[in-house]
C-alpha cells in the first residue's frame, strides 16, 4: 500500500539556542571591499594589495590609510639615532650627531647630519685609509670640510669623533 500523505520538513534541533537571523541586505561597504567580486571568497591583504587566494583576483584600486605621525617620537621609530661625542676634545663633549637610516638601492646606510654649529649639511661617506682594518670605523665628510667618524663604543653602541 502506497501512502499519499506528504511529509513536512522538520527544523533542525538547536537545543534551546536562538536561531540566527539571516539578513538579506547587502554587506556594508567596508566588508564588501574585502570580498572577491569574481568568486565571493574573502580577500587576503598582501604587501601591496588585497588578493583572492582562490581565483587570483587582485584589487589594485586599494590604497592603505596612513595614520598621522604627529605623536611619534624620534626614540620610538628605530630609524634615527642621536650619538654622543666619543673623542678626545672636551669642547665637543656636549655636541650630538643626528643620524638616520636610509635605503640606497638594495642596502641600508647611515645619513649623517653635520653636528658642527651652523653647518647642518648632510654628510657623505668617505673611504678609510686602510691602515687600521681592525677598527670598525665609518668616515663621513660634508661640503664645508667637516669630518666625522662613527666608531663603536661599549656594547654595540655607536659614538662619533
Amino acid at each position: 500500500m502506497v501512502s499519499t500523505a506528504t511529509t513536512t520538513p522538520v527544523a533542525p534541533r538547536t537545543f534551546g539556542l536562538p536561531e540566527p537571523a539571516l539578513d538579506p541586505s547587502p554587506p556594508p561597504e567596508a566588508t564588501k571591499r574585502f570580498v572577491c567580486p569574481k568568486c565571493g571568497t574573502r580577500l587576503v591583504r598582501g604587501y601591496d594589495e588585497p588578493k583572492c587566494p582562490s581565483c587570483g583576483f587582485a584589487d589594485y584600486s586599494y590604497t592603505t590609510e596612513m595614520s598621522p605621525r604627529e605623536g611619534r617620537s624620534i626614540l620610538g621609530t628605530a630609524t634615527r639615532y642621536i650619538l654622543r661625542y666619543a673623542g678626545d676634545f672636551p669642547d665637543l663633549a656636549d655636541t650630538l650627531a643626528h643620524i638616520k637610516l636610509v635605503r640606497v638601492r638594495n642596502r641600508v646606510v647611515y645619513e649623517v647630519d653635520c653636528p658642527f654649529d651652523g653647518c647642518g649639511n648632510i654628510m657623505e661617506q668617505s673611504s678609510l685609509s686602510g691602515k687600521r682594518p681592525e677598527v670598525r670605523e665609518q668616515r663621513y665628510k660634508c661640503d664645508d670640510g667637516h669630518r666625522v667618524s662613527l666608531v663603536p663604543v661599549k656594547r654595540n653602541m655607536l659614538g662619533w669623533k
